[in-house]
């Protein structure tokens, strides 16, 4: 079970209005399928290039560690072990506030949703709030 586009869709444009009211416009949503494989991607108009990769290295490190990716940058402080952990993936690694697990109402995980362009706590406020507003959870 993965969430499905329009859902995912939704959960995009909820964002986006929440970034907005917290004064965060330039910013990127990502929502994946549970393997961490991007569902979608939407880059607002005045995003710089890096973005959409931050978004899903959000995303796929949550989904990767099993807890939100602000929970991450709190364990992991060594900058040697982030950058082994990165190497080891690829480059997939991003222990930055944003990024999230989504689950279902029985509690199945369907996936992964992250925000980036604002301040790493505020990043996953909107997307926490976004995730809700669809009847989803997301797991911090």
């Amino acid at each position: 079970m993965t969430i499905p586009l329009a859902t995912a869709l939704q959960l995009a444009q909820v964002a986006f209005a929440e970034g907005a009211a917290q004064g965060v416009v330039n910013m990127t949503v990502v929502v994946t399928d549970p393997g961490g494989e991007v569902r979608l991607a939407m880059r607002a108009d005045g995003q710089g290039l890096f973005g959409v990769d931050t978004a899903i290295g959000k995303a796929r490190t949550a989904l990767g560690f099993n807890r939100s990716s602000l929970a991450l940058s709190k364990i992991f402080t060594d900058p040697c072990a982030v950058a082994a952990i990165a190497a080891a993936t690829g480059g997939r690694f991003v222990p930055l506030g944003g990024g999230v697990i989504v689950r279902d109402s029985g509690g199945a995980i369907v996936g992964a949703a992250a925000v980036s362009g604002g301040l790493p706590d505020v990043d996953e406020a909107i997307i926490v709030k976004a995730i809700e507003s669809v009847g989803l959870s997301a797991q911090v």
